[in-house]
């Protein structure tokens, strides 16, 4: 129909202004036409725009929008005005792409919607610059507009005349308005206009503290040393988040002496938040010189701005000045050997372990001491060899002073684990009364869940009384805190702790430890302790529940929810029973024999606030005839806890919610039974 690249034919074109106005064919025939040159082209999308309506004419004008023939203008300007709004737009859109001084002339008679507005933004960046500026100046004046259009237009003079940007992006600076001012901060960041930042320095302090803190931001941002002056002086603005923003901004800028000196004065400061803000600056500071400048004002000088340097050294990780560091032991003032022992816990190799353990057994500052235990323990968890890593600390521990032994102490629980333990417990074994009491508090004291075979230990072996108590007192709270399967060994333990304890509560409490176990050991254990008329009774229901739990497993019923009830007693908690919370849900556990009941523990770790609002507990032999509730309450996070009373004791126990709680669940990840 016609050639590839040129015009179609007079034959070809006919056909195609049949096409351009059939809804049918319409598409077909534009895709024909856009590519194709010519003003006869053009003609023919212009007379169907008044053949056509609807999609149809929407589509012709996407055509014209992506020819933009001259042409167009006073049949698109007609259709500014049309009662359809999408052709409205597309009419206005299409002008803007025209972007001549004519469109912008029917744009200006154009109805004040969004589209038009846009439109004349198109324009501005065709007509000639001149022109263009015009229009955007009007366009960011025009009260009539909505603020983020103002903003638009602004941002388009910032493109259209890069030279003036600066002095534009000033002036909107300094106006109220933060709509413009938003898009003007922005600009700082990126624009690329000569002269920017030394002409927005200039101007900084006229601004108002808001406008100030988010120009320092965006001018940290750049990070141009023509910048820096004017942060210096804002560093020191009677607004603390003026200062805090400058002082921020100062890290970003290209480092030097002189800027380092003014970080450590005020690094070294008695304003606690401009300090933080100054350390974190110097410690981002790059550039020639900064280095050796830090490790110059550690070496000499004021003793406060020596000690800001010398943390410096670690957090520039200058390893180079691990022989100074080393060498600060010897310093006079406490400050300095603070700030030293701290670096080198972040700096020094695992080689000087040896050296920095020495250095927390002599130090006689408490703050340097509690400084020097850090980096022993950052030291040796730098060593790999996480088996023998801790082996010199133990050693030393051992074969110390008792004084220095206290002093190191504090070491074992910062490692953890259970070979710290252990040693732990050595030390809380021997006749020291000052040591082993240290040692055992240090075990009640313990991060992790190793210590209690530890504090057993100690409990059934101890020389000094005092500690043989503690230990065991922290050996039962271990057992009420630390929910586990039951084992053998925790029978063995309980055992151990009985033989070495004297005080008739602890004795008391561990025996009714006893109702968690199902095994023989602590059956023949419950047996023997019933000839103790102290503990007779107590001991008499342990062996009553052992019994039980030997039975098996209890069986659970629910309310609903059954095929996840197992999970009641699966022993993790990282299962759960979960229902809605409504007033008829209940969970039936039937223990196959009558036991002693003490305690109940509705366990929902993880998932802390699902809680039964209230319930009710009861306890039978006879599921026809539950009697009266033995307990009510409401419950608890994390925890739901029932203490049951004295003498409570059946085949069955019925927990049920009574209570609506809306859009609430009532999960137990565990139950737990004493």
């Amino acid at each position: 129909m016609f050639a590839a690249g040129g015009p179609p034919s007079t034959a070809a074109l006919g056909v195609l202004k049949t096409m351009l106005v059939d809804e049918r064919e319409s598409d077909i025939a534009r895709l024909a036409l856009e590519p194709a040159p010519g003003a006869e082209v053009d003609a023919a999308l212009i007379d169907a725009l008044g053949k056509t309506t609807g999609r149809t004419r929407i589509g012709i004008i996407l055509s014209l929008t992506r020819r933009a023939p001259a042409s167009a203008v006073p049949a698109l300007g007609t259709l500014l005005a049309d009662k359809d709004a999408a052709t409205a737009a597309a009419a206005a859109t299409a002008l803007g792409q025209v972007g001549n001084a004519a469109a912008l002339a029917a744009l200006r008679t154009g109805p004040a919607t969004g589209a038009v507005f846009e439109a004349k933004l198109s324009a501005a960046r065709k007509l000639p610059a001149a022109d263009g500026l015009v229009l955007l100046t009007e366009l960011q004046r025009d009260g009539s507009l909505a603020p983020h259009q103002r903003a638009a237009a602004f941002r388009g003079l910032l493109d259209l005349d890069p030279a003036a940007a600066p002095a534009r992006i000033a002036e909107v600076l300094a106006v109220a308005d933060w709509t413009p001012k938003q898009a003007a901060l922005e600009s700082v960041v990126d624009s690329r206009a000569p002269g920017l930042v030394p002409a927005l320095a200039a101007k900084l302090s006229s601004w108002d503290v808001p406008t100030q803190i988010a120009a320092l931001e965006a001018l940290a941002r750049r990070g141009e040393p023509a910048a820096t002056p004017a942060l210096v002086a804002a560093s020191k603005h009677a607004d603390a988040k003026v200062r805090a923003a400058a002082l921020a901004a100062l890290g970003f800028m290209p480092g030097d002496r002189k800027l380092v000196a003014l970080l450590a004065t005020v690094s070294a400061g008695e304003n606690f938040d401009d300090a933080k803000t100054a350390r974190a600056s110097l410690a981002r500071l790059n550039g020639p010189g900064v280095s050796e400048a830090v490790l110059a004002g550690a070496e000499k000088g004021d003793a406060a701005k020596r000690a800001v340097f010398i943390e410096q050294l670690a957090s520039r990780n200058l390893t180079e000045a691990l022989p100074f560091l080393r060498a600060c032991r010897k310093e006079p003032d406490a400050a300095i050997r603070i700030a030293a022992v701290g670096a080198l816990g972040d700096l020094a190799p695992v080689a000087d372990q040896a050296f920095v353990l020495d250095w927390a057994s002599g130090a006689t500052d408490a703050a340097e001491q509690a400084r020097a235990l850090r980096a022993v323990v950052s030291v040796t968890l730098r060593d790999p060899d996480a088996a023998k890593r801790a082996l010199p600390i133990y050693a030393a521990l051992e074969k110390a002073a008792p004084a220095q032994a206290v002093q190191l102490m504090p070491l074992l629980s910062r490692l953890g684990g259970k070979a710290s333990a252990e040693c732990a417990a050595r030390l809380a074994s021997g006749a020291d009364a000052t040591v082993a009491d240290a040692a055992t508090g240090t075990l009640t004291r313990w991060p992790d869940n190793t210590a209690q075979a530890s504090l057993v230990t100690v409990a059934a072996k101890a020389k000094v009384e005092s500690a043989r108590k503690s230990a065991g007192q922290a050996a039962l709270r271990y057992f009420e805190r630390n929910r586990e399967v039951w084992s053998a060994a925790q029978t063995a333990q309980v055992s151990q702790l009985l033989d070495g304890a004297s005080d008739a509560a602890l004795r008391k409490g561990l025996v009714v430890l006893l109702h968690r176990a199902s095994d023989k050991d602590a059956l023949a254990l419950a047996k023997k302790l019933q000839a103790e008329p102290a503990l007779a009774d107590a001991a008499k229901a342990a062996e009553l529940c052992i019994a039980a739990n030997l039975s098996g497993p209890p069986a659970v019923r629910v309310s609903e929810g059954e095929i996840s009830a197992k999970n009641l007693f699966d022993g993790r908690t990282s299962t759960q029973w979960r229902v809605p919370v409504t007033s008829d849900q209940w969970v039936e556990v039937d223990f196959k024999r009558s036991r002693p009941l003490h305690r109940l523990t509705l366990d929902e770790t993880g998932r802390t606030g699902d809680f039964p609002e209230r319930y009710e507990v009861f306890v039978t032999d006879d599921l026809e005839k539950p009697g009266k509730p033995v307990a009510s309450g409401a419950g608890q996070r994390n925890r739901t806890v029932i203490d049951l009373p004295a003498g409570t004791g059946g085949r069955y126990v019925i927990i049920k919610n009574t209570a609506e709680r809306p859009d609430g669940t009532w999960a137990i990840c565990e139950l737990f039974v004493d």
